[in-house]
């Protein structure tokens, strides 16, 4: 039977070993810092199975860039504006395509683009530009 400072010194011999994956069982992991700052939430490391394969490492798409990666259009008011890069080629591509007189343009806009339909227009009355739609509610 093991008394209480041997059991305490089992636990700390254990947490300092490091984490151990619940799909593949193995031990001495530790947290992905860069994958926390990228997204916000943890997870072990990668690493590969016993058989050769990767067990946990998380495809290129699903890593979410930050707002320190991306960068504001400054004629863009609402969500539509954010630009995935802080290359200023990007910028000026998304000018020339989304702006080219230089007119702001607002998430109604982009809405009533993609198509949305003009029973909506109701809910957008907050909006800067609803004046510019609101000849078609009924």
């Amino acid at each position: 039977m093991l008394e209480v400072g041997q059991e305490k010194m089992l636990d700390w011999e254990q947490q300092n070993k490091g984490k151990t994956c619940l799909r593949c069982g193995k031990s001495g992991l530790t947290w992905d810092k860069e994958f926390h700052t990228k997204t916000g939430k943890w997870k072990l490391e990668n690493h590969k199975r016993d058989d050769g394969k990767w067990c946990n490492k998380p495809p290129e798409i699903m890593m979410v860039r930050t707002i320190d990666e991306c960068q504001l259009c400054p004629l863009c008011v609402g969500s539509f504006g954010l630009i995935k890069s802080k290359n200023p080629k990007d910028l000026e591509l998304h000018m020339a395509n989304i702006h080219p007189n230089g007119e702001i343009k607002t998430d109604l806009d982009f809405r009533m683009e993609m198509g949305m339909h003009p029973l909506f227009l109701k809910y957008w009355s907050n909006d800067i530009h609803f004046f510019k739609y609101s000849h078609m509610i009924e």
